[in-house]
């Protein structure tokens, strides 16, 4: 057993099982858990890793440091809940089989549980086994009231540990405030988050991006880190400065506590301040930025993370100017448009020995976990079907 560290734990729980194995055939029920169980996994990104499967739930946890600020374990659980609904649509959607299993999906949802604390690490032969008093709070929280007493079905559930390592005080209290009570540990404070809302605004969105094709300059570079955190450093003013060739950038307009559609990245160039707005905030795959330009003209430049096999590709996409001075226009689309291309390399390949550094100095950068075998998922559905 390693020793203990401390980290971040988290439950993914698929809500409404039981009753849907009750009411349906079970061998489509086990088709349905396999689907929605691989795809949770699959939405488990590094710098989450998995500890293991319990029947229909995945555990998974993160070390202290591994995320560059708390908004992106934020935005991976509000991610990995829009493709679990997402998917749900589709299976009610493809399906023409009339049997209850098949019926029942759409009554599915998901729910979270996230706790920071501290924990040790027990490596058995099929999986990791979490260790600690704050791994049992965790799972003690998954048998509450909140349904009961708030009437949600989808929901995150943080801890005030949670929340305090989180470090976003602008959106808690914004989030319903539960006491849960147990013999055995007294009271837990915990913070909830309806689900329901995420993937009404989410699930009908337009994403604006730089097409390939209207793109007057593409620019690539690999990784070898994982897509999430290739994320975190694009998207962190200070990494963005290198990008940009800028002497500095800082962000604001956040919404409450979060980047999103409308903050606002101030590049400073000696005394010229340069406003990128972003209009697409597709956390893990793409944003999208509009760029006021001299002599007054726009363009847009999209950032696009691209998971491969060994690391992550980086691939800026930026658009022609449009609007404003006609002269100006011209000269950024034509000899303006080299020396950005030329600022983008410098500034990629600046980051990559930073990042090349870094790892070296064993700073975490998002290992993948293990493959989870299909044995253990498969032995997982069983145990969900033996439960219910």
């Amino acid at each position: 057993m390693e020793q203990s560290q401390d980290g971040y734990l988290l439950i993914a729980d698929i809500t409404g099982y039981t009753a849907f194995l009750r009411e349906s055939e079970l061998e489509h029920a086990k088709d349905s858990l396999r689907s929605l169980l691989d795809l949770l996994i699959e939405q488990t990104k590094p710098p989450l890793r998995i500890s293991r499967l319990e029947g229909d739930a995945v555990i998974s946890y993160a070390l202290q440091g591994s995320f560059q600020k708390g908004q992106t374990l934020v935005d991976l659980i509000e991610a990995t809940y829009v493709e679990f609904r997402r998917a749900l649509d589709l299976m009610v959607l493809n399906t023409s089989c009339n049997c209850l299993a098949c019926r029942n999906i759409a009554n599915l949802d998901l729910k979270f549980f996230v706790h920071y604390g501290t924990f040790a690490l027990e490596s058995l032969p099929a999986y990791i086994e979490l260790v600690g008093s704050d791994v049992n709070i965790l799972h003690r929280l998954t048998k509450n009231s909140v349904t009961t007493m708030t009437g949600m079905h989808a929901y995150v559930l943080y801890t005030q540990a949670a929340v305090d390592q989180l470090n976003i005080p602008e959106m808690f209290p914004e989030l319903t405030l539960h006491i849960e009570s147990y013999a055995d540990v007294g009271e837990i404070t915990t913070f909830l988050m309806d689900m329901h809302p995420i993937w009404e605004s989410r699930k009908h969105r337009y994403h604006k991006e730089v097409k390939p094709e209207e793109a007057i300059f593409i620019f690539e570079q690999k990784f070898k880190i994982s897509p999430t955190v290739a994320w975190e450093y694009v998207t962190n003013p200070k990494y963005r400065a290198l990008i940009y060739g800028s002497d500095k950038q800082e962000l604001k307009d956040l919404k409450k506590g979060r980047i999103s559609d409308g903050s606002v990245y101030i590049c400073s160039h000696g005394k010229n301040k340069i406003q990128q707005t972003i209009v697409d905030w597709h956390p893990f795959n793409q944003y999208t930025i509009t760029n006021n330009t001299p002599g007054g003209g726009t363009a847009m430049n999209t950032v696009r993370i691209q998971s491969e096999p060994d690391g992550t590709r980086v691939i800026l996409l930026a658009s022609k100017i449009e609007g404003g001075s006609a002269f100006m226009r011209g000269f950024m689309n034509t000899i303006g448009k080299n020396k950005f291309l030329s600022s983008t390399e410098e500034g990629f390949e600046k980051l990559s020995k930073i990042i090349e550094v870094e790892i070296a100095e064993g700073v975490p950068h998002g290992e993948e976990s293990g493959k989870i075998p299909e044995e253990q998922i498969e032995e997982a559905v069983i145990q969900s079907l033996s439960d219910a």
